[in-house]
């Protein structure tokens, strides 16, 4: 499992980035480099996706992947793609619904206090 991603969340919305690639939204992530831990991974991640930083409050491994909750911070510099703040999924998203249903209920129980 070398592969991490984040949901975000600021007040009761979360952060997506759109990628090009494959035409839709995504929760920032992408590969672990060598000797990183999950929670360094998941920070540079984001930000070289979003511009964002983050504060990661639980990781937990779903659908192959590493998963990583957190609260949005500041806006340090330009994302590699462009990012958007939603209170609900979007249709047009860049992998299944079904992969974000779960992911998504873990993250905002993450969250509570």
């Amino acid at each position: 499992m070398n592969t991490v991603y984040t949901v975000a969340f600021s007040g009761n919305g979360f952060l997506m980035v759109y990628n090009p690639v494959r035409k839709g939204w995504e929760m920032p992530g992408g590969k672990m480099e060598d000797n990183e831990n999950v929670k360094d991974a998941a920070k540079r991640e984001y930000l070289e996706e979003s511009g964002y930083d983050i504060r990661i409050t639980a990781t937990t491994e779903m659908h192959g992947c590493h998963v990583c909750a957190a609260a949005l911070l500041d806006k340090l510099r330009e994302g590699e793609m462009h990012s958007r703040i939603f209170r609900e999924l979007p249709d047009d998203l860049a992998f299944s619904r079904d992969e974000y249903d779960g992911v998504m209920e873990w993250a905002r129980s993450s969250m509570l206090p």
